[in-house]
């Protein structure tokens, strides 16, 4: 399944017309309230909702992410290094509401070794993660190769290199079992380094299932 990422309110428009089965909403980025998305979003496309942390307070996010909870969201994603309560009262919240939840952890400079990525896709899920994603810098095809081994763990995941390099994780992933693959609606409006547009993406898994 192909994921579209926005970062704009502009771009639920062309996300309505492209028909998706899922989305990411970065609320960090759109800096719209979730009743506003739900109100402009086909109500046909399920939600990930994502507030990452920088230029909005915690306490802000969670009341974010819990509006977009009660609104339908599909899944939540939660940062495995954002503060222990934030992260327990999410992960309290979408629970008792049956929605999936996300650890994530970002690396924006490297890849780490195999064994400490496999610790880090193990602290995803027991600290409550449903699903677990791990995106990093790959500045190499070995890291690539690197991440692409973590789908021979258990559990749901999604495993994402970033830049040029990863490019071929996000491709790879929609063969090797993950939760869900990222696109942009196009790579001039990509919310994370590397992504491909949907249309590309799109493409590229219809000629794999046609063969």
């Amino acid at each position: 399944m192909i994921c579209i990422s926005i970062g704009k309110i502009g771009m639920i428009q062309q996300v309505n017309m492209l028909q998706p089965s899922l989305v990411e909403v970065r609320y960090d980025l759109l800096r719209k309230s979730p009743e506003l998305v739900s109100k402009e979003l086909n109500d046909t496309i399920l939600q990930v909702a994502a507030c990452r942390p920088g230029m909005i307070p915690d306490s802000e996010r969670s009341t974010i992410l819990k509006a977009a909870i009660d609104l339908g969201a599909v899944y939540v994603d939660v940062e495995l290094d954002a503060a222990p309560g934030f992260v327990e009262d999410i992960i309290r919240y979408a629970k008792s509401r049956r929605t999936n939840v996300i650890v994530s952890y970002h690396n924006y400079d490297d890849t780490p070794p195999p064994d400490e990525m496999k610790d880090i896709l193990h602290q995803c899920y027991s600290v409550g993660g449903d699903v677990a994603k791990i995106a990093c810098q790959a500045n190499s095809s070995r890291d690539s190769a690197r991440l692409l081994s973590l789908y021979a763990e258990e559990g749901r995941k999604i495993v994402i290199g970033m830049g040029d390099r990863g490019r071929i994780t996000r491709l790879a992933a929609m063969q090797l079992g993950a939760e869900f693959t990222f696109a942009a609606v196009s790579e001039a409006e990509a919310t994370a380094p590397g992504q491909l547009s949907y249309g590309e993406m799109n493409s590229f898994e219809k000629t794999l299932n046609s063969r």
